[in-house]
């Protein structure tokens, strides 16, 4: 039994190592699962010269696409899985929806991440109107034939349907993201209530999309008012050495980087977390591990982050604003009880909507239904 996963780059073969990123982290997670099913799981991407690696109990094969461009990357992928594929027992996924290939192959699965279209900067006039709809085409053509597609949010199907009525033959699954870790109730009892100073996190990449320089400026303004405040950015990207610029002299603000094995840990020693997106995210698993750690968390109403956090219940959301942002986490440093209220409701969120065993076993059943359609059209 084989799993073929096809993904533009998973491992770097003159490193060995591999491009970190979520949706690699993503992969990682389904390999994983489909061994312990007792699958053989083969990455498939594209390189400049073939080769073949092996990670984690992984085989990757790098396959030829000098001088490809466009499509016939993805189309030569998808070739080299259709080789050797048992349509009876094997499984073909589509690490991304833009991988995507239509077939006559009963199990195959491609995986939409979250929209990433919506960032700010779009323009006016006649031109960006030209450019919106072209690119609206080209979203909606990936998976206009897909059956099976995998969504981490509600956001891409609603707006999916907004543009073009769903056929009866697309079975769209929504599976939200998941946290590595869950924090245990004895360690939640240790942060909570918050005493001494309260320390507020932004985990981010730092980049325009992800709200840096609009986190940044919430922050300034909080650091004014609220004398036991400490933040912490913690990330990297571009806009890394415009934020040590800007609080170089201020010592209740750190900025550092952290291993995604130390996520659980850092949270811990967090009460706030503020989520500042403008654009570009799924089900966030910045927020989702938050949430494991029982911290309140501030987020704006961006892509699937709605999705996680249902206002006042297990943390606050609003528009993109800095205003806004200062008013909320205003309200929790102002309130000490309402953020731990806060916190412990996104605590049990996170035990039951967004564990790693939920989306495991969210991932087995979609298995099974799809493997007993499969049997009935091989039959």
């Amino acid at each position: 039994m084989k799993l073929y996963l096809i993904y533009r780059q998973f491992y770097l073969p003159e490193t060995a190592q591999l491009h970190l990123g979520g949706i690699e982290n993503y992969i990682l997670a389904l390999s994983e699962l489909f061994l312990q099913q007792g699958y053989q799981v083969i990455v498939l991407q594209p390189a400049r010269h073939s080769f073949s690696a092996s990670y984690a109990g992984i085989e990757i094969r790098g396959i030829d696409c000098r001088g490809y461009r466009g499509n016939r990357k993805k189309y030569a992928l998808f070739q080299a899985a259709r080789q050797d594929f048992d349509p009876a027992i094997d499984w073909l996924i589509f690490a991304t929806d833009s991988y995507f290939v239509p077939s006559d192959l009963p199990r195959t699965i491609a995986i939409q991440h979250g929209v990433s279209w919506d960032k700010p900067g779009k323009g006016s006039g006649l031109l960006a109107i030209v450019k919106s709809w072209l690119s609206q085409r080209k979203y909606l053509s990936y998976v206009r034939q897909c059956r099976d597609l995998v969504c981490v949010d509600h956001n891409f199907i609603n707006w999916y349907r907004t543009l073009r009525d769903m056929s009866p033959l697309q079975r769209w699954t929504v599976i939200p993201n998941f946290c590595l870790e869950l924090a245990g109730a004895a360690q939640i009892q240790r942060k909570w209530p918050a005493t001494g100073p309260v320390r507020l996190l932004i985990a981010r990449r730092f980049v325009d999309y992800r709200g840096i320089p609009l986190a940044s400026r919430v922050v300034q303004t909080l650091l004014q008012r609220y004398p036991q405040l400490q933040v912490s950015f913690a990330g990297d990207g571009p806009l890394l050495p415009a934020l040590q610029q800007q609080f170089a002299a201020e010592p209740r603000v750190s900025i550092f980087c952290y291993e995604p094995a130390e996520s659980l840990a850092v949270h811990l020693q967090h009460h706030l977390v503020l989520l500042p997106s403008v654009g570009s995210e799924g089900t966030s698993l910045s927020l989702a591990e938050a949430m494991a750690a029982g911290c309140a968390v501030v987020t704006t109403n961006v892509g699937g982050l709605s999705n996680m956090v249902l206002d006042q219940h297990n943390g606050l959301i609003c528009m993109p604003d800095e205003a806004e942002l200062v008013q909320r986490l205003s309200q929790l440093l102002d309130a000490p009880d309402k953020a731990q209220q806060l916190a412990l409701m996104a605590w049990q969120s996170a035990q039951q909507s967004f564990s790693k065993s939920r989306w495991q076993q969210d991932w087995l059943q979609l298995l099974a239904n799809i493997r007993k359609r499969s049997a009935g059209v091989l039959s």
